[in-house]
């Protein structure tokens, strides 16, 4: 290492060390509103530091180093809440996310809605089956796009999780082909 790189190196640790101290505890208390666990925030704002130390760059002012290292300690926030959310969406069944019956007074009508729940939960219980059959990155994409898109575009829903439009319209295609494939070689077996 170069005497000017140390020189560099050695007023990033001392820049960082001062933002630190000063916006620590307002970095601490956003990241706590996103992701609500004490933990995950502490290790947000390591790893966010970790990443600023690595890009080794040189900073004009204090306040360029303050402004960096908040917009990575947001990234890194935002990174770490959108990983979990799409973990809980592949580990959440697909029975758990839609009502099968209605509690009703008539035995004739309640009755009807046995069946039809039963052939409901049949055919959920199928495409949990057909889902978990598919690569990851295809049964994410439906995932987000199907079953948990709340009327959002695909386009809308790849700005979001930033996966790019053709990429998640590719994969869901792929998934639904695929998925449309298992659902009818199953209901041929029955």
């Amino acid at each position: 290492m170069q005497t000017g790189e140390k020189s560099d190196s050695a007023a990033l640790h001392r820049s960082l060390e001062s933002v630190i101290h000063h916006n620590s505890g307002m970095w601490f208390r956003f990241v706590l509103g996103i992701l609500k666990n004490e933990a995950d925030a502490e290790d947000v704002i390591q790893e966010a530091v970790r990443r600023v130390l690595a890009c080794n760059r040189s900073f004009p002012s204090e306040d360029q180093v303050r402004m960096y290292l908040g917009r990575a300690i947001g990234n890194t926030a935002f990174e770490m809440y959108n990983n979990r959310k799409r973990d809980r969406l592949r580990n959440t069944p697909v029975r758990e996310s839609i009502p099968l019956y209605s509690e009703t007074s008539s035995p004739d009508i309640r009755m009807e809605e046995k069946e039809e729940a039963y052939r409901k939960n049949r055919m959920l219980g199928l495409i949990e089956d057909g889902l978990k059959q598919l690569p990851s990155k295809q049964e994410e994409a439906l995932r987000m796009t199907i079953l948990e898109s709340n009327g959002h575009s695909i386009r809308h829903i790849g700005a979001i999780h930033k996966i790019p439009y053709s990429t998640l319209r590719h994969r869901n295609k792929q998934g639904l082909k695929k998925m449309r494939i298992f659902l009818e070689r199953a209901l041929e077996e029955e």
